[in-house]
């Protein structure tokens, strides 16, 4: 057969032409429609939610909820369930000892007047705290005095003439200020030490110019001792004169150890009782105002008669770090101290820091 001639015919050159075109339209569909089934199968292309949908801003808060800063509990797993995301809050509850969780002092918290020298003030005042505790609070009273602090300090004068109103202040003291700082004095004056000394040996002096003259021998200290802090222990305590007693004529009494030796061993056995050493004449007591405003007590309780002298630049340091520190300082005396001049030499003194009194006799 001529295959050159039987390609040239007509018929088969349609057939042939016709056979390429639909051999192209079929590769053209099959791999448009490979293409497309595949696309169908996409995650992105089935998905309805769109990509850039924009998140609605969170709803105000609720005002009549306590925004309360949120600590991370151990014992509490990282992640919230879902059917917890609607419950109510939680109702807080107070805590004592000024935990750091606990919420602010409430606003409505009342403050009586405070009773004070040299005028009184009433109003509401805010508690500030470094998480430690919740600050001053009112409502406990001492001897009938409110008292605004949760660290007290005492100064007791324990002298002849106050020693039998020892057990009562103590007990009261200890039973609602157990761990008070305690300071007990030889009487209850402030004197610079240069001028107590200076009218000491004056003192001596005249004594024994007065028992020659009479042709007595003198008796008594020649010598007066600085005084100084000392803890309440050991042979230091019971060789101080209140605690063994005195044997100088109508001066005599037996002291605290002899007279109270159960109060004089609970005094001794706590760790944080003071003395201040030397005479009633050393009139050293602003040695404990020191010692207790330094141990940053909020208020000082001081309980003596107010014979004594209280003046001179010590005593002004002690006011003016009393007002420093917004220290309350709580004046008792055993015959009631019903008006400020009561305190007698005291009175400048106690109305310059604003002291209260307790009006109430033993």
């Amino acid at each position: 057969m001529d295959w050159k001639a039987f390609f040239k015919k007509t018929i088969v050159l349609v057939f042939l032409f016709s056979l390429a075109v639909h051999a192209l339209l079929l590769i053209g569909l099959g791999g448009v429609t490979l293409f497309k089934g595949r696309t169908v199968t996409l995650p992105f292309v089935t998905e309805s939610v769109p990509a850039d949908t924009a998140v609605p801003p969170p709803p105000p808060p609720d005002e009549e909820m306590v925004q309360e800063e949120k600590t991370a509990d151990p014992n509490m797993p990282d992640e919230t369930p879902a059917g917890e995301d609607s419950a109510p809050p939680l109702q807080m509850v107070s805590v004592p000892s000024g935990a750091s969780w606990a919420p602010a002092v409430p606003k409505d918290i009342k403050m009586s007047a405070t009773g004070s020298l040299g005028g009184s003030s009433a109003g509401t005042g805010s508690a500030t705290g470094t998480g430690k505790g919740m600050g001053r609070t009112a409502g406990l009273k001492l001897f009938g005095v409110e008292v605004k602090a949760k660290k007290l300090g005492v100064i007791m004068d324990i002298s002849k003439s106050m020693q039998k109103y020892l057990p009562q202040l103590t007990t009261e003291i200890f039973e609602k200020f157990p761990d008070a700082d305690v300071i007990l004095t030889n009487g209850g004056g402030m004197v610079d030490w240069s001028e107590a000394l200076k009218r000491f040996n004056d003192d001596v002096e005249e004594k024994k110019k007065k028992a020659k003259e009479s042709n007595k021998d003198f008796i008594g200290p020649t010598k007066l001792e600085k005084p100084a802090l000392v803890r309440f222990t050991g042979s230091g305590a019971s060789d101080w004169v209140p605690v063994r007693g005195s044997k100088i004529n109508h001066e005599s009494y037996r002291g605290i150890k002899e007279e109270y030796p159960e109060l004089y061993e609970k005094l001794k056995n706590r760790g944080n009782t003071w003395f201040i050493s030397s005479y009633q004449d050393a009139n050293g007591v602003y040695l404990a105002f020191q010692e207790l405003i330094h141990r940053k007590v909020e208020a000082i309780y001081w309980f003596t008669d107010f014979q004594c002298p209280v003046e001179g630049q010590e005593a002004d340091k002690v006011a003016e770090a009393i007002a420093e520190n917004q220290i309350e300082v709580i004046l008792h005396s055993p015959i009631g101290l019903s008006k400020p001049s009561s305190l007698k030499q005291a009175e400048p003194w106690g109305m310059r820091i604003q002291a209260k009194l307790v009006p109430d006799k033993f």
